[in-house]
């Protein structure tokens, strides 16, 4: 076996990964929550009710007058993407720059008479022929993955299988994935194998070449890097040649997100070869599969606040299909980032007043005021489903946190407590009264009058398109008809999310109840992701425990999904830079970066061409 590096000895360890983008910022404790010079609110100027939501919203909390921008959009709940970049995107960040607030918002209210939607946007030629590309190159790497697979199991045939781990085994409903995780098997297999033969038995040589390679292959110089240790008697500069190749990697990595912000042919191509060189056939997988869903229509659509929330972003530097890593979540807050990355725009927080009627939309703040002026009184009700907790983010995921909810306000409060572990739902007109809470499972766009909900009462479903429409009197989902009935916060989607999407219960509630943070940002803090289909209604600055401390870290540290050391910091205090000021910086690392990509692959070939087997 030949070793590029002198003092590094090679041994399969199989644990890399494709971390094409890196977000997250380390911060500090939580601090202060959201204040009224903080916000702005959206108005259309050709909806009378639309305006008076606003300049109702802005009176009752104090918001100046001039935090109010005037839109000029057409009538209806959906907006094409086209016209969103024209008539939202580039009107609100001029008026927020001509105003010198671009660098003080944090969050944005929408309001009656604002979009709900914004529609997928139309492919061109151009993306579509991208999208067949990308479709033959997945194509190839699935072949020569196959290949890879045979080859490894023709390596020390007669030795006896280690059986497999169930993590390398366990079913995949990406069959990608799945083939990615047999080859990994195969790979340790062949290496287990090799173990249990004698020294200088026949062919050990030639298969631990083949494996090696295989290794390579499959995971590029990412894998290398993870699979490398220490030679003891062995000189010391493979140390230094070692931390050449990471910092190389690293730069691969930056190269990487940054050509995927600017495609065109040539910036694809070398995409794809850094792909592979660093990554192997399981970044090339990876990177086709982001481009067929970045260049293949689907899922491009997303509700009209969650896109808003990358204002300061250019539609070209994310995919718009799909949905992206929100990076005010608090897990990613608490990751301090590579040096390597670009310089972050800021990301928004945005809620909606918005409900069936202008008049149901101004309680939506009035109802807020009173539950934070008196106290927001009632029963808290949690209809879980009685299923096991299983993988994180699945449906066990979810009724676990159901439960570990009501488990929070059983042991923290003084709220009564109904907590339903059963198949059946609250459904039956007046079993749940004097809501304060709700938060349980569903059936189907079908909203059951079961529900009279305090003022300030925050609930929803985990439930997919619930919230398709506000305005249409035949629609029958939740969203539409518990704001009907009086409900102050709520949340759905409009479109299918997928259950991830949805904020954990006992983080979402968990982070109101310690009464230091506002909702938006208790929102923000526990959903994943942005430029999707979820929508928050409801007062962004409603905090209906404020100052009462209801619960702490310590009673969130030992839920499983979140495990906190410490509170994080409330999104509206992160550090934030100018983002005019950024969006040049932003521009003037691309470029640094462009220059740098011809001499960095080339080093990588070189580096890659010298670990062959």
């Amino acid at each position: 076996m030949k070793r590029a590096f002198p003092g590094l000895a090679f041994s399969i360890v199989v644990r890399w990964g494709l971390p094409l983008l890196a977000w997250g910022g380390w911060v500090g404790p939580a601090a202060a929550e959201l204040t009224a010079s903080q916000i702005v609110i959206l108005t259309n100027q050709n909806d009378a009710d639309s305006l008076s939501v606003a300049e109702h919203y802005a009176d009752r909390r104090g918001i100046p007058a001039d935090h109010i921008i005037e839109l000029d959009l057409p009538h209806g709940e959906s907006i094409s993407r086209e016209n969103y970049d024209r008539l939202v995107l580039r009107p609100v960040r001029r008026a927020l720059e001509a105003r010198k607030l671009a660098h003080r918002i944090r969050a944005v209210v929408t309001t009656y008479g604002i979009p709900l939607q914004v529609t997928a946007p139309r492919l061109t030629s151009q993306q579509k022929q991208w999208a067949g590309n990308a479709s033959e190159r997945l194509a190839r790497a699935r072949a020569r993955l196959a290949e890879l697979g045979a080859a490894l199991r023709l390596v020390a045939p007669g030795e006896e299988v280690l059986p497999p781990s169930p993590s390398s085994v366990r079913p995949q409903s990406d069959p990608d994935e799945l083939q990615l995780q047999q080859v990994i098997h195969e790979i340790r297999g062949a290496a287990g194998r090799l173990t249990r033969r004698p020294p200088g038995a026949e062919k050990t040589k030639e298969w631990t070449s083949v494996v090696a390679g295989s290794t390579l292959q499959f995971g590029g110089l990412d894998a290398f890097l993870h699979s490398v240790r220490p030679a003891k008697a062995e000189p010391p500069d493979g140390g230094i040649m070692l931390d050449r190749l990471r910092r190389l990697v690293g730069s691969a990595q930056a190269i990487i997100g940054a050509l995927t912000e600017m495609p065109n042919d040539r910036n694809r191509e070398r995409a794809y070869q850094l792909a592979e060189v660093v990554f192997g056939l399981r970044g090339v997988v990876r990177y086709a599969k982001v481009e067929l869903e970045a260049f293949g229509g689907q899922d491009a659509d997303a509700s009209f606040d969650s896109e808003l929330s990358l204002l300061w972003w250019e539609p070209g530097a994310y995919a718009l299909a799909g949905r992206t890593m929100n990076p005010l979540q608090h897990e990613r807050l608490w990751t301090r980032p590579p040096t390597h990355t670009a310089p972050r725009l800021p990301v928004l927080m945005v809620s909606r007043l918005d409900a069936p009627t202008p008049e149901l939309a101004r309680q939506l703040v009035d109802n807020a005021l009173a539950a934070e002026r008196q106290g927001l009184s009632g029963t808290v009700y949690v209809d879980a489903q009685g299923r096991e907790p299983d993988a994180q983010f699945s449906y066990g995921f979810y009724d676990q946190s159901l439960r570990d909810a009501a488990d929070l306000f059983s042991r923290k409060t003084s709220y009564a407590v109904v907590l339903d572990n059963t198949e059946r739902r609250f459904s039956q007109p007046g079993e749940a009264p004097d809501v304060a809470v709700y938060i349980g499972w569903y059936r189907l766009r079908a909203y059951e009058d079961a529900f009279t909900f305090r003022p300030g009462a925050v609930g929803y479903h985990i439930a997919s398109a619930e919230a398709i429409s506000i305005h249409d009197p035949r629609e029958t989902g939740w969203c539409k008809n518990a704001l009907e009935r009086g409900i102050t916060v709520t949340l759905g989607s409009t479109g299918e999310p997928f259950v991830d999407a949805f904020p954990p219960p006992s983080q979402f509630l968990g982070f109101l109840l310690t009464g230091r943070y506002s909702l938006v940002e208790a929102y923000y803090l526990s959903t994943r992701y942005v430029s999707w289909r979820m929508v928050l209604f409801g007062d962004p600055l409603y905090n209906p425990w404020r100052g009462k401390a209801l619960v702490d870290f310590r009673d969130l540290a030992h839920q499983p999904d979140l495990g906190l050391a410490g509170l994080p910091v409330a999104p509206a205090d992160v550090p934030l830079k100018d983002p005019v000021q950024t969006a040049q910086q932003l521009a003037s690392w691309r470029k640094t970066v462009q220059d740098k990509i011809d001499t960095v692959l080339g080093q990588l070939a070189s580096l890659r061409l010298e670990l062959s087997f």
